[in-house]
């Protein structure tokens, strides 16, 4: 067993702490989302930042800043060391000098996802799961099935009853038992903001960087709940009411806790609030194609933010990083299309 630098997880409510074998969700006592905790000022002393990055790229190069007890029982399918992607045609469409795209279509099943399947699969390993489970408009949902197949596992997807059933075509060919219940998607992946946050910091305790970026929650305005609470200075992100959008991987009505988390992240490091409208989506997928580059709406709103970030005066000129998810399924091509028009 390599040496553990995971130590446990604290409760971001009553601040419990929980040793790094129990196996729990949400804090017993509040409840309330747990967090994992690290000895970095150790990590920092025994572990050598170059040997890491000469590791093969991907997920698991980082094993020691991860929440894993038992590497022998990683579950992977070769996530992350996706490439990043130079656009100059898209900067200057955007206002921006240089513009770099990170392609998580490389990934096994082709979003950003597989990123945190692989460790929620190894954890369901460790603690003797026989079931991979999750809630998903899509991409998630082709995450969870393709790490449970990796596993040996079942998977079981819940999904609201109007997704497009083109969108869990891969979790169904995975092996995933499809579960569609009537309601709309209250979660969203506001895991991305929190957690990245998170990441940076852990970063600057380490020494390894010198500065916090800006965080700066992007979602379609017909649901904007986030965005929204932010611009009304609220100290939670207050649920708003549903409206059709084309960007439905981001359409949470009610994010929850984690949505409190990621309005946080915002306020912490000084950032901004962005929701962009159906056009800015259309226009950054068309712009986003001409590039190469095949993705669903939901992953386009990053790059219609840079724009509209630039005209609004609140994305700098110099530099700027967008972030693509993508899903491909069987007859997600002609969805697409519907969606933008073509």
């Amino acid at each position: 067993m390599t040496h553990l630098y995971f130590t446990g997880f604290d409760c971001l409510g009553c601040r419990a702490a929980y040793a790094p074998d129990e196996d729990l969700l949400l804090c017993p006592r509040c409840p309330h989302l747990l967090e994992a905790r690290y000895d970095l000022a150790r990590f920092g002393r025994e572990v050598d930042r170059d040997a890491l990055a000469r590791r093969p790229a991907g997920v698991w190069r980082w094993r020691e800043l991860l929440p894993v007890l038992d590497p022998a029982r990683i579950v992977t399918l070769g996530e992350g060391g996706t490439p990043f992607l130079r656009s100059e045609r898209l900067a200057r469409a955007c206002g921006v000098r240089e513009l770099w795209l990170k392609s998580d279509a490389a990934n096994p099943t082709g979003s950003l996802e597989d990123r945190s399947i692989t460790v929620s699969a190894t954890k369901a390993m460790e603690f003797g799961y026989e079931v991979l489970a999750c809630d998903s408009t899509g991409n998630k949902a082709s995450s969870t099935a393709a790490d449970a197949a990796r596993a040996g596992l079942r998977s079981v997807v819940f999904c609201p009853k109007d997704t497009p059933r083109p969108k869990m075509a891969q979790a169904v060919f995975l092996g995933a038992r499809l579960i569609r219940v009537d309601g709309h998607y209250s979660q969203i992946n506001a895991m991305s903001l929190v957690k990245t946050w998170k990441n940076f910091n852990e970063l600057r305790a380490l020494g390894w960087i010198d500065r916090l970026p800006k965080m700066t929650a992007v979602q379609a305005a017909r649901c904007a709940p986030i965005v929204e609470s932010w611009k009304k200075g609220l100290p939670r992100v207050e649920p708003v009411e549903k409206q059709p959008t084309i960007a439905s991987a981001v359409a949470a009505a009610d994010p929850g806790l984690l949505g409190d988390q990621a309005l946080a992240a915002v306020r912490a490091s000084d950032g901004d609030g962005l929701a962009v409208e159906k056009a800015e989506i259309i226009e950054a997928v068309r712009r986003l194609g001409q590039e190469g580059l095949m993705l669903e709406p939901s992953g386009a709103v990053t790059v219609a933010a840079v724009r509209r970030g630039v005209q609004d005066g609140l994305v700098d000129r110099i530099l700027d990083l967008a972030e693509i998810p993508r899903q491909v399924v069987s007859g997600y091509e002609a969805m697409l299309a519907e969606a933008v028009g073509i």
